[in-house]
């Protein structure tokens, strides 16, 4: 992976990892990549279905990583040169840490009526967005079919149950989605960013101490054997779209290490989030559709989470350590093919039984 993103798949595409070595000189780095649209079945070692895996995405990154620093990149965002050794530059000692930096959502396929409602919805929270003139020079997607983009604010942040045109891949090309070819930075000033600053609204001094609070598991860094220590990324997340895997990862590595906040380790995610995708497949807020969980069952195992988190429960529940992940995916390395068949598992196969909030852990986290 290079440092510049030339978005070499496509906006909505998925991915797990890239491995980065960088010269003997410095750390070897591996980037977990954010898995984020599309499905792609050799991208991840586990699959359910329609539903989305995030933390199975995640945790196939994470077992295939080498490096000792393991930094999060999502696979849509361009990254400028130095970006990689601001994360370094916090690692070098002895001391283990979690580096911390800011993003920016860069406008890509917005248009008037998605604007509109991410100006209410952003206000509300006290941002500040920039006039609609301001976006009108947004380089043009490259469309295979005719679609309206601003349907995909029908993927409610209160239901989404089936993939539309969009994750199944008729949509946009796989390798080149504007038409002005792939992407380069100089685009930048055309596409400004929404909300104007990070949407989490962190802002700090370099250096200075943060909480748990500002992961979003887009682009922090920390040593692999800490994640592992964690056993990853929450599994028990994917039974329910609304659990919030990235805070609960940024709690359990928050009682682990100190969180360093790097202002210079910025990158620019070239958003299908607002524009392009809006949401993957996760179920219903109110309704447990398929026996999966609504918003309250998240609610609860989160709460539950974050108790057994203060008295020592730091590795995440699964059916599988990040150890026995990472040989059971090491013929992935070297293989010319990967055998797909048999990685659509249903959570009551994958879990070996049916999981609630309150179920008890096969293995005490």
């Amino acid at each position: 992976m290079r440092q510049r993103s030339p978005l070499h798949r496509r906006l909505c595409r998925d991915n797990c990892c890239r491995p980065t070595r960088r010269p003997a000189t410095t750390t070897p780095v591996v980037c977990s990549v954010h898995h984020h649209q599309r499905p792609r079945p050799c991208d991840r070692h586990r699959r359910n279905g329609r539903w989305g895996v995030t933390a199975s995405a995640f945790n196939t990154g994470l077992a295939l990583a080498r490096g000792e620093v393991v930094i999060f990149f999502v696979d849509w965002a361009y990254a400028p040169p130095g970006w990689i050794e601001a994360h370094l530059r916090h690692h070098s000692g002895r001391r283990a840490v979690c580096v911390v930096g800011p993003y920016f959502y860069n406008a890509v396929g917005i248009t008037e009526a998605i604007y509109a409602r991410l100006v209410s919805e952003f206000l509300e929270f006290g941002h500040t967005v920039r006039p609609w003139s301001a976006f009108l020079q947004q380089p043009k997607l490259k469309l295979k079919i005719p679609f309206d983009l601003s349907t995909q604010d029908a993927r409610t942040v209160f239901a989404s149950v089936e993939a539309d045109e969009v994750l199944r891949g008729e949509v946009f090309d796989e390798i080149s989605v504007f038409e002005e070819g792939l992407f380069d930075p100089a685009w930048l000033p055309r596409m400004p960013p929404i909300p104007d600053g990070d949407p989490g609204g962190r802002k700090y001094a370099a250096g200075v101490p943060v909480d748990h609070a500002v992961v979003h598991l887009k682009n922090e860094s920390a040593r692999r054997r800490t994640i592992y220590q964690l056993n990853g990324i929450d599994v028990w997340g994917e039974r329910g779209g609304r659990m919030s895997v990235d805070t609960d990862f940024g709690l359990r590595l928050f009682a682990t290490v100190p969180f360093v906040w790097e202002p210079a380790a910025m990158f620019y995610c070239i958003n299908p989030r607002h524009g392009v995708c809006r949401t993957m497949p996760f179920g219903d807020v109110a309704v447990r559709i398929e026996g999966r969980w609504n918003l309250e069952d998240c609610v609860a195992y989160q709460k539950r989470r974050v108790a057994e988190v203060k008295r020592g429960m730091v590795a995440a529940p699964a059916p599988y350590t990040l150890t026995t992940l990472a040989e059971k995916l090491e013929p992935w390395r070297t293989a010319e093919t990967i055998d797909t068949s048999k990685l659509d598992v249903a959570d009551t196969e994958f879990f070996g039984r049916e999981i609630w909030p309150d179920s008890a852990y096969e293995v005490t986290p």
